[in-house]
């Protein structure tokens, strides 16, 4: 435990500064039965009230409220902060129990004074000249007395207690300074305590609210079409977190064609979640007016560049697929390649684009007509699969996936994804926790 120290100036204007001991009867107790007993209930009361309050903002009223008990001060100020220069006022009150309000003054270098050496002190300012030499608000508040203590919560200093009065026959004996300072320690522990209690609070309630988005964008994810003849689909769909930043959308075309689309927001979570339903809402609306894919996108990255937080970006493959004709258009704008797997081998399909929300007047291209053939397995997927990392940081890698789509072309679209489920499982190793949002959809040409 740290002693304690205190400073008080003597006639000559001279600092007498050294540690606080029985011998100069600067401990709790001082030998007076009426004294030591009125300052050991006051230290006990003082414990048993704020220690067995959890709200914050009451135990920091309380703090104040006692510190001019106990000290039968004129002001009292409690700060928060670990240095000086963080220190900012929670409660300030005077001895009628009325907030103080306004710019606050108060000795400064005193407080400094009290963090740096983390103990608590005392001054008596016995002149003008020794108010100024205190500081410039020692002398305009025309202070006669002043006291503050560290508060000290697992060896980490959280703030100061500061109380100090303008009477000229008041001063702060040792006795008060030794029991403020161990008042104040008790405090520490007891804002500390309902600080930790708010902070569980508030991570419960966070928890309700990702719970919560987690279940509206379950509830919101798109069901597979009904009316897909020529075509077997499946998707796999599971977030990092509670809320994710992939999306995917399968949408019927009036003309009998079927839109596909898969997209990845930057980061994962309930902002990422937000952005990537607005988006999808987005796109249904333009699919409905718009035929040409490109120019679907290209307004489309005009809003996100309009709309989001420079820094956001988005990766998005809109997939065209014409199951009568057996062809296939799209628009990648900076997402992991389509991937066609045939009886001739598995190829990568070129991205088209840069991702969206960077640059307004991007112009993105649809590609080439892709005649497909039955048989044909289409893959579309975000970049949680071929990066997702083994115990030893490996990527699962495209490499690898187009090795099991190959393997596994003439399964059934569930079957396909049940196979790359497994070899993704097997690299990563049943102790290592999903780092990304992972998104797969299969597409098998009948």
């Amino acid at each position: 435990m740290k002693r304690l120290w205190f400073w008080k100036r003597a006639e000559t204007g001279k600092n007498e500064r050294g540690p606080v001991d029985a011998r100069e009867g600067s401990t709790l107790l001082t030998g007076d039965p009426d004294e030591d007993s009125r300052s050991l209930e006051i230290l006990l009361d003082t414990i048993a009230a704020v220690t067995l309050n959890i709200d914050l903002d009451a135990v920091l009223r309380d703090i104040v409220s006692r510190s001019l008990l106990v000290t039968r001060a004129e002001r009292a100020i409690l700060l928060l902060g670990d240095t000086p220069d963080e220190l900012k006022v929670r409660v300030a009150q005077d001895r009628e129990g009325e907030a103080l309000q306004g710019d606050l003054q108060w000795s400064r270098s005193l407080v400094r004074k009290c963090l740096e050496e983390e103990v608590a002190v005392r001054s008596v300012v016995q002149s003008d000249q020794q108010a100024l030499e205190l500081g410039q608000s020692v002398y305009d508040l025309k202070l006669r007395a002043v006291m503050c203590a560290p508060m000290l919560a697992r060896d980490r200093v959280i703030g100061v207690i500061y109380v100090d009065s303008r009477a000229v026959r008041r001063e702060f004996s040792a006795r008060d300074l030794a029991l403020f300072g161990a008042i104040s320690a008790q405090l520490a522990i007891a804002v500390e305590n309902a600080r930790l209690h708010a902070d569980s609070l508030e991570k419960v309630r966070l928890q309700k609210d990702v719970e919560i988005a987690r279940r509206i964008q379950q509830h919101l994810l798109p069901k597979l079409p009904e009316d897909c003849d020529g075509l077997d689909i499946s998707v796999r769909y599971e977030a990092a977190e509670q809320a994710s930043g992939d999306t995917y959308d399968l949408v019927s075309l009036p003309d009998g064609r079927l839109a596909i689309v898969i997209g990845d927001v930057t980061g994962h979570g309930v902002g990422a979640a937000l952005l990537t339903h607005a988006v999808q809402a987005a796109l249904r609306s333009y699919l409905e007016t718009i035929d040409d894919p490109s120019e679907i996108v290209t307004r489309l990255n005009r809003r996100l560049v309009d709309g989001v937080e420079t820094g956001n970006f988005m990766s998005l493959l809109l997939v065209i697929l014409d199951p009568h004709k057996r062809t296939l258009q799209y628009v990648n704008a900076g997402h992991p390649g389509l991937v066609l797997c045939g009886e001739g081998g598995c190829r990568v399909l070129d991205k088209t684009g840069m991702v969206l929300g960077v640059v307004g007047d991007q112009t993105y291209e649809v590609s080439p007509v892709v005649q497909l053939t039955a048989g044909d397995l289409l893959f579309l997927h975000t970049d949680g699969v071929d990066e997702t990392m083994s115990p030893s940081r490996e990527t699962f890698g495209l490499e690898r996936l187009c090795a099991v789509l190959q393997k596994h072309r003439a399964s059934s679209a569930e079957a396909v994804l049940a196979h790359v489920d497994a070899a993704i499982a097997e690299h990563v190793g049943e102790s290592v926790a999903l780092e990304d949002d992972v998104t797969m959809i299969a597409v098998k040409v009948l």
